[in-house]
């Protein structure tokens, strides 16, 4: 299933402005009836930016989070470089995995 864009949830607001039901929504965009009822029970009252942007939120949070901060990455730097820790030591340290840490070295 793909995402709706902007200009679809924006032609969904219009048309839902105009009273059309959902299968009308539905076929008018050539998506499955059941992609709008979820988008459109979302949001109440339904407005395309708010959905967008919800949208947009749920995308990021289902993405894989990197845990290699910059701060991290300078705390690293100075315990593994100047140092000469050993990447176990500052895994243990940090509160990391030791594979975790050599993935990023």
């Amino acid at each position: 299933m793909t995402s709706l864009s902007s200009q679809e949830r924006t032609v969904i607001q219009t048309l839902l402005e105009l009273n059309y039901s959902i299968r009308a929504i539905a076929r008018f965009i050539n998506r499955s009836p059941a992609t709008f009822s979820v988008e459109i029970h979302q949001v109440t009252p339904y407005k395309a930016d708010i959905a967008h942007a919800l949208a947009l939120k749920k995308r990021h949070l289902r993405s894989r989070h990197h845990t290699l901060t910059p701060a991290i990455a300078v705390l690293l730097n100075e315990h593994i470089g100047i140092l000469k820790w050993s990447p176990e030591t500052a895994a243990h340290v940090l509160g990391l995995p030791f594979k975790t840490l050599y993935n990023w070295l």
